[in-house]
């Protein structure tokens, strides 16, 4: 199953984007002074009826000898600060081609959208705080992308935004980090999940100056945001730092500490791009060795103290051009979200969801998208025909359809019915799963047919969640036929997503007119549908698919043409997918898949 790569994912469009709208310029707003620990603040005047701050940092700069540790606690300043622009996006490579590395290690800020409350109106308002954690693979994307005033004005909420360093810089595992450590916390691998953490210490020391109640703070993602707000559930550093979790596309993926940092041909093998194979490529960029085998010799030769100082006296550009020769796919690949045994448990996160004394229980949403996947295969070459690399038509709408169904389908059960069924067995009656359906774009986009091509693909539900104005690089995907039954989606959606944040039950979202949002049970009834009214509409509906049936699915499924595509199939969704949680060597034999080496399957994402 070949893959083109596609020019621009949803962060690089994202990040096209912002690059665009960087320069909008804005104006001082004297009643949006704020007084927070670290000196005063002032923003701007937003839409919707709201005051916006951006850029306000949340720890220092982790540049120089803090690269690779832990945030530390950011210096206060002088005077006040104007936070009329947004913060450096975190360093990156994009998936554009045009386009190099961009970005910057000083990137740890914040943006805060609140209602225009008065001085009185703050010392009594105490709202819901809603902090988001943006997506993009865990190596792209900036928080900028997705613009909150919509639901904090029209649903009377707080919300943050965060940064967290990206890639190679947010996750890097290594014995010369954790000997070198000047913190305990410094020992980890994790250094962008105790970003995140920082950011909730932020927020629980200075969103009460902003109308916020530090004691009801909702975290919420998409896609590897997604992945992240579920590790942070699992993560021992950020217990108490929120009190419910919503999860949009995410999923249970984390990888073992020796997967990370081991070399491939090691008796416990590393990953391919493991961060020892990443030295040893930076080692060969570098000049100092001529082959792979050159040096590994000369990384294990190295004293602790000697290869942290080599990695964080290199420049930042250099690096990224390094995993810039090694990217694919989403930019390139770096493990994230590491079983360290100190910002995350060595057990996998199902295991630990399903004892409450093992993670952070709080109540929880867990959603997918229908077609998540058409996102990543709509240029697939199999699959569709494309011209001049902007017009695509499906070769057979019923064989698109059905692969493509398998690995959206594969999302689902890993990434929100399995740990939902563990989530369930340990704090009943907290969890809520939905399933996105929405697919009314106009038929013709670019001559493209959308709404087959894409239809409820990945990442279009934050246009509903923020207003399609207030998401970058998506909104042409979600224009829709019937623009008042798309309005109606989103405000619904906004009223459950709030109404989730103020009690912890979605309920109706506060319209009676709408369905209750029942928690998942293990039989009848568990999933709410979100659609346009003149398809299924909002309703609740029975869905256990789990990862046993989907596996029997691929085993057993007639259209599938040949033994080659059966175990390619299986291999994509379970061992190059999501996460590797449910793999199985001896269901991959068992299926005679044994001829198929696993390293012929290239990963989607």
């Amino acid at each position: 199953m070949k893959k083109k790569f596609l020019l621009l994912g949803v962060a690089g469009i994202a990040v096209l984007a912002v690059l665009v709208k960087a320069c909008t310029a804005h104006t001082a707003s004297d009643a949006s002074l704020r007084h927070l620990e670290s000196g005063d603040v002032v923003g701007f005047e937003d839409k919707a009826d709201t005051y916006a701050w951006l850029g306000i940092p949340f720890a220092k700069p982790p540049v120089g000898e803090l690269r690779w540790r832990a945030p530390r606690s950011v210096e206060p300043w002088q005077g006040t600060l104007e936070a009329l622009e947004h913060g450096n996006m975190c360093k990156q490579v994009p998936p554009i081609r045009w386009i190099d590395i961009i970005g910057d290690e000083d990137c740890l800020y914040l943006d805060v959208w609140s209602p225009r409350l008065t001085a009185e109106e703050i010392e009594t308002s105490n709202l819901p705080v809603m902090v988001w954690i943006h997506g993009g693979a865990n190596t792209l994307g900036t928080a900028l992308a997705t613009r909150s005033y919509n639901i904090a004005g029209s649903e009377q909420v707080i919300v943050v935004s965060l940064q967290y360093r990206l890639g190679i810089l947010g996750w890097f595992s290594h014995p010369a980090l954790r000997e070198t450590a000047e913190t305990p916390l410094d020992a980890t691998g994790n250094f962008a999940l105790l970003d995140m953490v920082a950011a909730l210490q932020w927020v629980r020391e200075n969103i009460s100056a902003f109308g916020g109640d530090p004691g009801n703070v909702t975290i919420f993602g998409q896609s590897a945001g997604g992945f992240n707000v579920l590790a942070l559930m699992a993560s021992p550093p950020a217990r108490g730092m929120f009190h419910k979790a919503i999860s949009q596309s995410g999923n249970i993926q984390t990888v073992p500490q020796s997967m990370a940092e081991n070399y491939v041909d090691d008796q416990d093998a590393g990953l391919s791009y493991s961060n020892r194979e990443f030295i040893n490529t930076l080692l060969i960029d570098d000049g100092r060795a001529s082959d792979r085998e050159a040096a590994k010799n000369i990384q294990n030769g190295m004293g602790n103290g000697e290869l942290a100082a080599y990695l964080r006296g290199m420049p930042a550009d250099k690096i990224f051009a390094s995993v810039h020769r090694r990217g694919k796919n989403l930019g390139y690949f770096t493990p994230t979200n590491i079983r360290d045994g100190l910002v995350l448990p060595h057990e996998p996160v199902l295991e630990l969801f399903r004892d409450p004394e093992k993670y952070n229980r709080v109540p929880v949403i867990l959603g997918s998208n229908r077609d998540e996947y058409k996102f990543f295969l709509w240029e697939n070459e199999d699959l569709t025909d494309t011209r001049l690399g902007v017009f695509t038509k499906v070769k057979d709408l019923d064989d698109y359809n059905r692969v493509t169904r398998y690995f959206s389908d594969g999302w689902r059960a890993t990434g929100v019915n399995e740990p939902a069924a563990a989530l369930q067995g340990s704090q009943p009656g907290e969890v809520f799963a939905y399933r996105f359906d929405w697919a009314g774009q106009k038929q013709s986009f670019l001559g493209n047919d959308m709404a087959n091509l894409l239809g409820a693909a990945h990442g279009l539900e934050n246009t509903f969640v923020f207003g399609p104005e207030a998401v970058s690089g998506l909104s042409q995907y979600a224009v829709a036929e019937n623009g008042d039954s798309r309005r109606a989606l989103e405000v619904a959606m906004r009223d459950y997503w709030t109404a989730f944040a103020r009690t912890g039950q979605p309920g109706n979202g506060g319209n009676p007119e709408l369905p209750v949002w029942q928690p998942w049970q293990d039989s009848g009834v568990n999933k709410l549908i979100l659609d346009r009214g003149e398809a299924s509409g909002i309703h609740m509906t029975s869905d256990h698919l789990d990862v046993a049936q989907l596996k029997e699915r691929i085993r057993t499924d007639p259209a599938i043409r040949s033994s080659r595509e059966r175990c390619e199939l299986y291999a994509r969704v379970f061992y190059h997918g999501l996460t590797r949680d449910f793999w199985s060597d001896a269901e991959y034999s068992a299926m005679g898949c044994s001829e198929y080496p696993l390293e012929g399957f290239e990963g989607i994402i």
